[in-house]
């Protein structure tokens, strides 16, 4: 089944709470929060107060989608602010194991991303430990940008590692970047679940 999780990016700031009321009666099923620092990618977007906003006024899910070097110490700020997915980088994170745990302690559901250049065979070790995979479709850092194509066997090789690991147990993979009425198809074909979306 299918789900779309609505980008926070795509809103209007100045009538935030409007656009999330907006997208829950539109049908979506979470909310995408980005978290950039300005040096795992080279942009800045929110931080925990609006976070905070956005939980008051949000009846669904939020995934935090965490793109920072060393994430550990934000991640319980995140999941306190309202956080109940954190999803974090592979290759932003020291001691994946270790931020697993850390994201587990605060109370969240634990999920990892890999960047269009990283291996899917970069997420094995910790396969197990997680439900959801997050496949980038495009370089992370700014919205907006258009689909890479070139990614879609990496979303069919997440499925296959997510179904050998988790055979009986649900698991997702989901796709971040250039998704859209003329992309989603594709992505569903090659395995993924949940697609962050929202067309302006």
């Amino acid at each position: 089944m299918a789900k779309i999780s609505a980008s926070l990016l795509s809103a209007d700031f100045g009538y935030l709470a409007d656009s999330i009321k907006a997208a829950e009666n539109a049908g979506v099923d979470e909310f995408h929060f980005d978290v950039m620092d300005g040096h795992f990618v080279p942009n800045l977007t929110f931080g925990p107060p609006i976070l905070e906003a956005v939980k008051r006024h949000a009846t669904l899910p939020i995934d935090v989608h965490v793109m920072e070097r060393s994430p550990e110490v934000m991640i319980p700020v995140l999941a306190s602010a309202g956080g109940d997915i954190i999803t974090v980088h592979i290759e932003g994170v020291a001691d994946i194991d270790q931020t697993i745990d850390i994201i587990l302690e605060a109370g969240a559901q634990p999920a990892v991303a890999v960047r269009p250049r990283t291996p899917v065979s970069a997420l094995w070790p910790v396969a197990d430990r997680i439900s959801r995979v997050l496949v980038m479709t495009v370089e992370p850092g700014f919205g907006g940008q258009d689909f890479l194509p070139d990614t879609l066997p990496k979303i069919s090789e997440a499925l296959s590692m997510m179904q050998t690991i988790h055979s009986d147990h649900p698991f997702e993979i989901a796709v971040d970047g250039g998704i859209k009425s003329a992309t989603i198809g594709s992505t569903g074909n090659a395995g993924a679940a949940t697609g962050k979306s929202l067309e302006r």
